[in-house]
Formats: structure tokens, C-alpha cells, sequence
């Protein structure tokens, strides 16, 4: 039951990332609830998890992308298993800063393996797309945006999160005097 409520939170945010923000105006549209959903994943739960989510998220993105077949998922296989490494050998503590440090790797690292592997997949098929495109302007104004926007869903989530759950709650050690 629990797995079947899962895909269908799943899907459903899938729809919502697909349909709607895309749609949205100018710099609503760069929101990646995907990448974000994820890293919440990862945070709350272990790698394998999260890696195997992260997966089935590439291939749907793969379908809707024009890209060649594997970039997503190459890219979001990577990004979480960079997180996983920084989530258990910096980022230790269960705070809002770890909490936003990681999400926000976990994104920039998404989208510059990506863009990477988009260069190169264009270098070697003389394809139209270069490095000045990669380094314009206009990439980073939309990573900056994608940024904006995901630290402010990471923030509201982090407190929903320990709001409802104590999967989040920190905890102190104490000494009594």
C-alpha cells in the first residue's frame, strides 16, 4: 500500500513538472520539482532508494526530452550519488543549511553533467549547440532562477517535513548540571 501511495505521489508530481510548470511564464517555468523531489529522497531515505526513483525520473524526463535517450538519467544517476557522498561525509547534521546545501548541489550538479553531456554529445555529431551557449548569459540567469526557486521549495519543505514527521528532527546532546 505504502509502495502504490509512493508511484502515485510520484506520477502525479511527474504531471505537475511536465503539464503545468512548464507552462508557467518566464521565470516560473525553470522550477525542477523533480530534482528537488529527489533530493528530498535522498535525504529521507537511503541511496538505493532514491537511485532506483531517480532511474524511473530519468526515463519519463528521457520520453519528454529531445535530447538523446539516457542523458536524464545518466545526469540524475550521478547528482544523487554525488549528494549521497556529501550527505554522509559533510553534510552530517540534520539541519535547514545541510538540508538547502544539498538540494542545491544535487541541482547544479544535475544540470551542468547535463549540459556537459549535451556538449559533448553535439561535439562529436557537429551539432549546433556550443560552448557559448553552455556559458551565456542566459544559462546561468536560469540556473539562478532554478536555484531561487528550489531553495524556497526546500525551505517550506524542510519545515512541513518536521512539522509532520520526526524523520528531520535533530537532536542535541544535553548535559545535565
Amino acid at each position: 500500500m505504502i509502495n502504490f501511495f509512493k508511484i502515485i505521489i510520484f506520477i502525479l508530481l511527474f504531471i505537475i513538472q511536465i503539464s503545468f510548470i512548464s507552462a508557467l511564464p518566464a521565470p516560473f517555468f525553470n522550477i525542477n520539482l523533480i530534482i528537488i523531489g529527489l533530493a528530498i529522497l535522498l535525504i529521507l531515505t537511503n541511496l538505493e532508494d532514491t537511485l532506483g526513483w531517480g532511474f524511473l525520473a530519468g526515463v519519463l524526463l528521457d520520453m519528454h526530452s529531445f535530447y538523446f535517450f539516457g542523458l536524464n538519467i545518466i545526469s540524475l544517476l550521478v547528482a544523487l550519488v554525488l549528494a549521497n557522498l556529501l550527505a554522509t561525509k559533510f553534510f552530517t547534521n540534520r539541519s535547514i543549511y545541510s538540508y538547502i546545501s544539498l538540494a542545491t548541489i544535487t541541482l547544479i550538479c544535475f544540470e551542468f553533467i547535463r549540459s556537459f553531456l549535451i556538449f559533448l554529445f553535439n561535439f562529436f555529431t557537429k551539432g549546433t549547440y556550443t560552448y557559448q551557449e553552455i556559458f551565456s548569459f542566459n544559462y546561468f540567469l536560469s540556473l539562478g532562477y532554478k536555484l531561487l526557486f528550489g531553495i524556497i521549495i526546500i525551505f517550506i519543505s524542510f519545515y512541513s517535513i518536521n512539522y509532520y514527521s520526526k524523520k528531520m528532527k535533530t537532536f542535541f546532546i544535553t548535559s545535565k548540571r
